[in-house]
């Protein structure tokens, strides 16, 4: 099977008539350059047989228009005022959606995006969209790579489409097994959507979920890099990702790199800097507010803010203004639909009562015990994990000593 660089020889040595015959014998970039901008025509004949029904016209048209523009970024400026007299854009995405091939496809999905990358005011939000949704895997004639390029270039434009990526295009991925080629360009997009601050147009959640899955199985130094690089300018940009990093344990996953054997000795600072960042974040969370702010949301969750540390810090401070968190953390044992807020709750209801001197009389007067107990028969396979959470809560508030349950 011909590689790469044969087919794009092969397609090269194609013979275009008519003012296209010009160009191929434009010896340099420089003199491809020179002929287009004295000749709009020719630049308007090379995008139409781009689109057009002969394929090996249409492949040398695109590849000729592909490698002047990726060895001379300039070239782009053609195209500003001119993408209504040129048509670009519905000859290019009729090109990709109607493409036989994969090569046809990733080249002219590159040459849509690297125009709507560079010269973003020639295109309204509806086209981008319709752009980005030819690209996803519902309908994509591109290869994966190919369709991966073209998104980085509508990145590239800036805020202008940031909140149009989908996070198929970005998130959607196995960290253990995808290739380090593949990875690299999704953590390089990540990075990109990064600078989008408290916009980032995916939950926090599932970005964090995806940094830690990379961090925690890629073991190739530019993947590593790169996504401490997004994992950096999140935490300085967006909050709630700032609040995930510390929830979902990056620290640990960041701290555990250093062990790691790694060529490039900058890489040990690089980790331990981030290292940093995080135990700095992480110490800002452990506090009361942080606990409150999710008992009025309504909706808890596993994480630091969770954990035996916090409640041998904090458990005094429930005792504020007449017990308001107590009295909100057991109205969660009653949010029927939320398996994980309750699951939680009745472990923090636990805490409470092996931590707090007063904790099982505070906990008897708002009769917790027998919500929790009504939640241990609840028969629904979903709710296995409040059942569990649920016994232990019941041992805790039953036994007269938490040893007893250690020991046990």
């Amino acid at each position: 099977m011909a590689n790469e660089a044969e087919v794009h020889a092969q397609v090269l040595a194609f013979q275009p008539a008519g003012s296209l015959s010009q160009l191929q014998q434009a010896a340099t970039t420089a003199d491809k350059k020179s002929l287009l901008g004295a000749n709009p025509s020719i630049l308007k004949a090379l995008i139409d047989s781009a689109a057009g029904s002969d394929e090996g016209a249409a492949q040398w048209s695109l590849t000729t228009l592909y490698d002047l523009l990726r060895a001379d970024g300039s070239c782009f400026t053609f195209f500003e005022g001119t993408l209504p007299q040129l048509n670009f854009y519905k000859q290019m995405l009729g090109a990709m959606t109607g493409a036989k091939n994969d090569f046809v496809a990733d080249k002219s999905a590159w040459l849509l995006s690297g125009v709507i990358g560079n010269v973003p005011a020639g295109f309204s939000e509806g086209e981008v969209r319709t752009f980005l949704k030819a690209l996803g895997p519902a309908e994509a004639k591109c290869s994966e790579q190919g369709s991966l390029d073209a998104v980085v270039n509508v990145l590239k434009a800036g805020s202008a489409f940031r909140g149009l990526i989908d996070a198929n295009h970005c998130l959607h991925f196995d960290a253990q097994t995808a290739a380090p080629a593949l990875v690299y360009k999704k953590m390089f997009m990540l990075w990109l959507l990064s600078f989008s601050g408290e916009s980032l147009p995916f939950a926090a959640e599932k970005v964090v979920a995806q940094l830690k899955a990379v961090l925690t199985c890629s073991r190739v130094e530019k993947v590593v890099r790169l996504s401490l690089a997004c994992l950096q300018s999140l935490l300085s940009s967006n909050k709630e990702v700032a609040d995930e990093v510390v929830e979902q344990g990056l620290l640990e996953v960041v701290q555990a790199l250093e062990y790691e054997k790694w060529r490039d000795a900058d890489l040990y600072d690089e980790i331990r800097a981030m290292s940093g960042q995080i135990s700095t974040r992480t110490a800002e969370m452990s506090n009361f507010a942080r606990y409150e702010r999710e008992l009025s949301a309504g909706k808890l969750k596993w994480g630091f803010i969770h954990s035996p540390k916090f409640w041998s810090e904090n458990v005094l401070k429930f005792e504020q203004n007449d017990w308001r968190a107590l009295k909100a953390l057991s109205g969660c044992l009653d949010l029927q639909g939320d398996p994980t807020t309750v699951a939680v709750a009745c472990r923090d209801l636990g805490e409470f009562v092996t931590n707090h001197p007063l904790g099982k009389k505070q906990i008897g007067a708002l009769g917790v015990k027998d919500k929790v107990m009504k939640l241990m028969s609840n028969p629904s396979e979903q709710e296995k994990e409040v059942r569990r959470e649920a016994l232990l809560c019941c041992q805790k508030i039953m036994l007269q000593k938490w040893q007893d349950v250690e020991t046990a």
